[in-house]
């Protein structure tokens, strides 16, 4: 029997060897054009590779056929060759050499790519959606955060935006390499920085390394243009107009909202270094570049033109404030590579803005509802709504030093100073005047049924008088110290490490209807200074096609002296006795204060299941501080009249998630690929409020409200994405998403407004606000190449057209139903005949509005007329789909007039006669973005 296998196999050897090929070659160096010996050559993604030997040959063997293979060539203090599209057949012996050339300032960043480049990088360990600065000028998209919210996984509502079930606030933004988040604010995040302006956004939405911190859902790493070799710049103006059906009792048919968007852009050799100076004889080492971003932005949003006023602030230059809606933006970044080994980067922005939308800040005072931010009880009266300024200045200095062609090290110091200003127009809390309805002059009279008696109608609901309720004044002044360090252990191996200092300083003075006294009916102000460290390390290792990668980060965080005092002052009533022995157990000392700390361990493996197909997976503990005034509420005295005060707790921990990801990615052809990827996260330690028992007489019923880490959250869901492309005329994308967000709570106001008895107390999981649980991204770009007509007409040339499809679930809501009269079982009505709806506890958000879509495009016509001249045409919303923003509870969409609704609206067809009374349901914010046209010239040089 022995014998009849081994001549079995005796044929069957040479038929396998027929069924796979070979790839051999030379590689030799650009220089001294001699052979390299230990130059690594493998097939990203499989088993298959080898190394060079003496005289710079390579052999793989027993590969098996294929259309879609890459070769990458690596060697460090040379530039990485990755050669695309390589088909293998049965029997085939191909031959490639390779020049490779030094580079020594970016290790392996610089990478040669021979053929298309790659569409993903099938050895990646983590989700991560990279855009490139070509991809952002094709998108419809003028800033930052239009990018990242069409990314899949993230959802964008209530100008909060949620990766992977997170809440608003939860994900990190970085700024080439600097936070540019203001934790004080409470929406996440916070410059605004011209899409022109940006040279490639990252958006990871699981397993990122433990080099970023201070995220628990996502990282946005924006990295902003460099200055060029030769002058070059470009001006460009747009103008956006909505163009849809009007309602007429939204009183808007004369309205345009229109908004204009002016920007310059400015870069090349840094004129003194390169001319003034050598003309003078002084001769700088290297080359400096600079770049210049100037963009104005201004809109009418969606205020009708007899509502519009003049928007007031200290904080906003009065000369710019053109508009409803005011931003100013600018970047300045110099570069002086002063050789092969040293670099440095000055880079300044700031960001000026002023508006009325009140999603812009979250207060902590009061809770504020999950809805559009426009003022809609002012409309008419603007003068007295509430203004939000922001002055927002980010400035960094890094320094890269490569120390050999294995090692370098990164320094960077960088300073975030962010200035908000909420304010009625302008004015001081001192001059705030509570907001009135004033009935019409000469009055509207309705019938009692009393002869002896008239009914005067109070008013329509709108604010004639007064001022908004909110004076809030806050700044953060943020200084960072991070070093970075990395170095190649060899080919296979990459070791990266890191620490930083961040010093905080914080101040915030906040007054709830400041004319009920000096410090208005509840206040809150303080001033703090915290410092957070971080240490992480990571290590890259690479092995016949496994990719194993693996850290851990340390978060250590001092809250500061304001804190430390609290802890010891024992005549503060609002901290427990056992929550200053809790600080005291879970704290250490170190340099005069108390620190916490945690670690974050974080694993992702990727690893081939055949030739075309890379299993992945990750696991990792991230953390994010709990927002200040959770902590810092009212920790010194301060006198306020509010029955529903919330007092901070210094012995808050971070709140923290526990994230698994699964994913396979197929790499059906050099253009097709398909990943599909299953995530699961477990998020606890949620800061969440509650009533204490006291026995201070100053508590009215002997409780008072603080906060506690006792809230938690789940988020699961599932990402399927393909992309496509053919030749250089078109690429594709279609991601569908199916995801499901549950919790306890979906704010930390829940449960001081169970105390209030403003809602029931849950004690199940339900489904969070943002929870939207299908979502479906799809986007084409077609290019036609300059003399290339399309269908032969010469003026169809140059042209790129950006198509996409974007459909999600509607949004959740607890549903209103008919109150039944259990004696006749017919619904029940009001006097007036008005039908009653009640809400229906037992389904807490568990039912989805009107689900949203729309179609945007993008047409992008470039004319030689001597200069680089780009015309664009821009509709959003192509076919003015009504995406329900505000949920009529009854219907499940927004308002239109006859529709059934809850009592707490004034119904039109059943007016309110009583005061103070609502206006009727036609916020214009009630539906998203209508149909809007944008043209636009560009001149460049």
């Amino acid at each position: 029997m022995h014998r009849f296998l081994l001549l079995l196999l005796s044929f069957l050897f040479p038929l396998a060897m027929l069924g796979q090929g070979i790839i051999t070659g030379t590689i030799t160096d650009g220089g001294t054009k001699k052979p390299l010996k230990s130059v690594t050559i493998r097939i990203p993604g499989t088993y298959y590779g080898a190394i060079t030997d003496a005289s710079g040959r390579y052999t793989i063997r027993k590969i098996a056929p294929g259309k879609n293979y890459t070769l990458e060539i690596s060697f460090i203090g040379y530039k990485k060759i990755q050669k695309t599209g390589i088909a293998i057949k049965s029997g085939d012996s191909l031959t490639f050499n390779f020049v490779l050339q030094e580079s020594v300032v970016s290790l392996d960043k610089d990478v040669i790519i021979i053929g298309e480049k790659p569409l993903v990088d099938v050895e990646e360990t983590q989700s991560i959606r990279t855009v490139g600065r070509e991809n952002i000028e094709q998108m419809v998209a003028q800033n930052v955060t239009d990018v990242v919210i069409q990314q899949s996984g993230v959802v964008a509502q209530n100008k909060e935006i949620h990766i992977r079930g997170g809440r608003g606030y939860e994900a990190a933004y970085l700024l080439d390499g600097v936070s540019i988040q203001d934790p004080l604010a409470g929406t996440g995040y916070g410059v605004q920085l011209s899409a022109d302006a940006i040279q490639e956004v990252e958006v990871i939405t699981g397993g990122f390394n433990p080099e970023y911190g201070q995220a628990t859902s996502g990282v946005v790493n924006i990295r902003t243009r460099e200055g060029s070799t030769k002058y070059q710049g470009a001006g460009s103006y747009r103008r956006a107009q909505r163009v849809f059906e009007r309602n007429p009792f939204d009183r808007d048919t004369n309205s345009g909202f229109a908004t204009d968007i002016v920007e310059l852009s400015l870069s090349g050799p840094e004129p003194l270094s390169s001319s003034i100076f050598p003309a003078l004889g002084i001769e700088i080492p290297g080359k400096i570049s600079f770049f210049l971003n100037l963009q104005g932005n201004f809109s009418d949003d969606l205020t009708p033109r007899y509502a519009r006023t003049n928007v007031e602030s200290s904080l906003f230059p009065s000369a710019l404030s053109l508009r409803q809606e005011n931003a100013v933006n600018t970047l300045g970044k110099l570069s002086w590579n002063i050789s092969q080994n040293y670099k440095l980067t000055y880079s300044y922005t700031r960001n000026l803005s002023i508006n009325q939308d009140s999603r812009s800040v979250q207060t902590n005072l009061e809770y504020t509802p999950q809805r559009p931010g426009y003022q809609f009880e002012f409309q008419g009266h603007f003068d007295g709504a509430l203004s939000y300024a922001t002055d927002q200045r980010i400035q960094s200095l890094t320094f890269l030093h490569t120390i050999s062609p294995k090692a370098l090290y990164e320094v960077r110091v960088s300073n975030l100073f962010t200035h908000l200003k909420v304010d009625a127009n302008g004015k001081d809390f001192d001059d705030y005047r509570e907001p009135r309805d004033i009935p019409k002059i000469p009055a509207e009279y309705y019938d009692t049924n009393d002869s002896t008696k008239l009914g005067i109608i109070p008013g329509d609901g709108f604010f004639d008088t007064g001022n908004g309720n909110i004076w809030r004044e806050h700044y953060i002044d943020e200084w960072t110290l991070k070093g970075d360090y990395t170095n190649y252990l060899s080919e296979k191996n990459r070791l990266k490490t890191g620490i930083e200092f961040r010093l905080q300083e914080m101040q915030q003075a906040e007054i709830y209807q400041p004319w009920l006294g000096p410090l208005g009916l509840n206040n809150d102000v303080f001033k703090i200074n915290a410092t957070i460290v971080a240490l992480y390390a990571q290590n890259n290792i690479s092995f016949k096609g496994l990719v194993l990668n693996y850290g851990l980060r340390l978060d250590a965080w001092a809250p500061g002296k304001l804190v430390d005092d609290a802890i010891n002052d024992t005549t503060i009533s609002t901290i427990q006795p056992e929550t200053r022995e809790s600080y005291m157990n879970s704290s250490f000392g170190l340099f005069g204060r108390r620190w916490k700390a945690r670690l974050s361990p974080r694993l992702g493996v990727s690893h081939p299941v055949t030739n075309s197909q890379m299993l992945f997976f990750n696991y990792g503990h991230f953390n994010k501080l709990p927002r200040p005034q959770f902590v810092y509420a009212k920790l010194t005295p301060q006198a306020a009249n509010s029955s529903y005060q919330k007092f901070g707790n210094p012995d808050l921990n971070s709140e923290t998630t526990i994230a698994y990801e699964l994913g396979l990615r197929n790499q059906l052809s050099e253009n097709d690929v398909l990943t599909v990827t299953a995530y699961y996260k477990d998020i606890f330690d949620y800061v969440q409020t509650l009533r204490v028992q006291s026995l201070n007489p100053r508590f009215v019923g002997g409780t008072f409200t603080t906060y506690a880490n006792s809230d938690y959250s789940r988020s699961r869901g599932v990402e399927v994405e393909y992309k496509k492309r053919i030749d250089e005329w078109f690429t594709g994308m279609v991601s569908v998403s199916y995801s499901v967000i549950t919790g306890k709570s979906g704010s930390a106001d829940d449960g001081a407004l169970v105390a209030r008895g403003q809602i029931s107390e849950r004690i199940t999981e339900n489904y969070m606000s943002w929870d939207r649980p299908i979502q479906i991204n799809a986007t084409t770009n077609f290019d036609i190449a300059k003399d290339k007509p399309l269908f032969g007409i010469g003026i169809l040339d140059d042209i790129n057209a950006y198509i996409r499809f974007f459909f999600q679930s509607g949004m959740r809501y607890t549903p209103n139903i008919p109150s039944i009269n259990p004696a006749t079982g017919q619904q029940l009505e009001l006097a007036n005949g008005r039908p009653v709806y009640t809400a229906d506890n037992t389904n807490y958000l568990g039912a989805i509005s009107d689900n949203w879509w729309w179609i945007d495009l993008n047409i992008q016509k470039k004319l030689d007329w001597g200069s680089k001249v780009t015309l664009s045409l821009e509709v959003l919303n192509l076919f003015d789909r009504k995406n329900s923003a505000i949920i009529n509870p009854v219907t499940g969409s927004a308002y239109e007039y006859g529709d059934p609704t809850a009592l707490s609206e004034n119904d039109p067809k059943y007016p309110d006669l009583i005061g103070p009374i609502n206006p009727y349901p036609f916020n214009p914010a009630r539906y998203l973005t209508r149909r809007t046209v944008r043209f636009g010239v560009r001149v460049g040089f």
